[in-house]
């Protein structure tokens, strides 16, 4: 038998850019393109889609850049993940209703929503009790940040492959944001 004796060494960018070049790996890193969002835009890249034959799901980099608050659901869950490696960007502020769909549409349509039944939140980046989250399906939901020039939040979602998005009709409501930093 051949022993085959590793040293331990601690992992750099050189020896990540190694893996990576030979194809072994690949980091979460944004693209060009999604770095430059504009003001009003999202932006998404698809980082990669599994083979269907092992259950397909997929992972996105998604750039947000809107002042909007345009709720909607999917029907099934989608994992965030809030990584920043140091670079400045907007905040991200996460609008989320309190109630599944059924329940938070009946609320919408019949003029009983109030803002005890949606939060908007600061999300936090790198932090592990924080940063990395389900949402389940049906919860209405979507991202906001403030208006103005300044570099669109980035961070990730892996989802299944062919998840869809429908959105909340909010009836008679226009849903803003007040944001105090």
């Amino acid at each position: 038998m051949r022993e085959l004796n590793l040293q331990v060494r601690p992992v750099t960018e050189e020896l990540m850019s190694v893996l990576e070049e030979r194809g072994l790996l690949q980091r979460f890193s944004p693209s060009l393109g999604v770095l430059e969002t504009p003001e009003g835009a999202v932006k998404v890249d698809r980082v990669y889609t599994t083979d269907p034959q092992f259950g397909s799901h997929m992972l996105i980099c998604v750039a947000f850049n809107k002042s909007k608050v345009q709720l909607a659901i999917h029907p099934d869950k989608e994992d965030f993940i809030l990584i920043n490696e140091g670079r400045e960007q907007k905040p991200l502020i996460l609008v989320v209703g309190l109630h599944p769909e059924p329940k938070f549409q009946r609320l919408a349509s019949a003029g009983q929503l109030t803002v005890d039944d949606v939060w908007a939140l600061e999300m936090k980046f790198n932090d592990p009790r924080l940063s990395f989250f389900t949402m389940n399906g049906f919860t209405p939901h979507c991202e906001w940040t403030v208006p103005g020039p300044g570099p669109a939040n980035v961070f990730y979602v892996t989802e299944p492959s062919g998840l869809g998005l429908r959105p909340i009709d909010m009836g008679a409501y226009t849903v803003t944001v007040d944001y105090s930093p």
